[in-house]
């Protein structure tokens, strides 16, 4: 049986807020609005004009990059200007008080993300001949700095995969529910923008493993390997939420509106839990070349303007010309990957193979 496989790892945050400042324009960030009640009207009124700039902007922006990188904006801004919530500036817990409504007895309900791991990704990419599946296997480490220990992590992958299965001898796995905003079918166009650079039909699901007990928490300076995935859809980029704390434990008082309307923001994945940029399972059987190519193409881009891959690599430089002809092409003609310079270090020698794969 012939096999391909490749180890790379990725310890990388969402890679478009990377280069913002150079493909939109500027926008005015503000810090996250302190447990301080001095000036804090003035801080929600800024943020809320910075949210209405990258809306109006979005409004004019077609499918791609530029638009791709103004949500990630919009997500930036949206956490910094939680309706009922400040944050505790000595351990960064999210605070609402007087939860209860009854203002003389007045509560604290404190809400800590569970983005406190350091999550480096390592990921092999075998493809089985006989079958014509693909074999991904992840090993999953946690910094030596890190706050806390791993005890859940998933992948965004397509709803419509059906020939997916996911595995760990230890860690169970369990699939995407609407009920369970940590969960999540991904509805949201921030969230479905995850699976990678571009967005396509058919929505996104979120699949994670979970620890079964503490004793299995992947601990600080410590890894985990032997996560797999199996399926017919080929490699293409998309984002890993790691977390540190399964979901938000909601208090058992009533809650007021604005309160429940800043759970709905922290509870995204892309806000609760530690973003990875890793490779899994895309594209299903019958995906157009073209389609996967400009998919890559994007990607790559994305890669190369967060320095992950240089822009005077000739062979990224051959790459990014031959997927721009792919991707110009029509489905039919079948236009070969036509590289001549090898590869150099290992995110090219990762590209090389893992795009292939991709593309054969």
């Amino acid at each position: 049986m012939l096999r391909f496989a490749w180890p790379i790892v990725f310890g990388l945050t969402f890679a478009m807020r990377c280069f913002a400042q150079e493909a939109l324009p500027q926008v005015s960030f503000l810090p996250v609005r302190v447990c301080d009640p001095v000036a804090t009207e003035d801080q929600g009124t800024g943020a809320q004009s910075s949210t209405a700039e990258i809306e109006n902007l979005l409004a004019d922006l077609p499918p791609g990059t530029e638009r791709d990188i103004a949500l990630e904006l919009l997500n930036e801004v949206s956490i910094r200007s939680l309706p009922g919530f400040c944050q505790d500036p000595h351990n960064g817990d999210f605070v609402a008080t007087s939860v209860s409504g009854i203002e003389s007895r007045a509560s604290e309900y404190r809400v800590a993300l569970g983005d406190r791991s350091l999550p480096k990704i390592e990921v092999d990419v075998s493809f089985q001949h006989e079958t014509g599946a693909f074999d991904y296997g992840y090993r999953l480490s946690n910094g030596a700095a890190a706050a806390a220990p791993i005890t859940t992590w998933g992948l965004m992958t397509p709803a419509s995969d059906r020939t997916k299965s996911m595995t760990h001898p230890i860690w169970p796995v369990e699939a995407a529910t609407e009920s369970d905003p940590a969960v999540a079918v991904a509805v949201e166009e921030s969230t479905e923008r995850a699976m990678g650079p571009t967005i396509s039909v058919g929505g996104r699901d979120l699949s994670r493993w979970k620890m079964p007990s503490d004793e299995f928490a992947i601990q600080a300076g410590s890894s985990l390997a032997l996560f797999a995935v199996n399926s017919a859809f080929r490699p293409g980029w998309t984002t890993a939420y790691v977390g540190s704390d399964d979901a938000i434990e909601l208090p058992r008082q009533p809650l007021r509106e604005d309160v429940k309307a800043g759970l709905e923001v922290l509870s995204k994945p892309e806000h609760y839990y530690t973003s990875v940029l890793t490779i899994g399972p895309k594209f299903g059987p019958s995906t157009d070349r073209p389609w996967i190519a400009g998919d890559w193409l994007i990607g790559v881009q994305t890669m190369v303007a967060a320095g992950s891959l240089s822009a005077r690599s000739p062979y990224v430089a051959e790459v990014l010309d031959s997927l721009a002809r792919i991707g110009a092409s029509a489905p039919e003609a079948r236009v070969p990957l036509e590289v001549g310079t090898p590869p150099e270090g290992a995110m090219e020698a990762l590209i090389d193979k893992v795009l292939r794969m991709a593309l054969r």
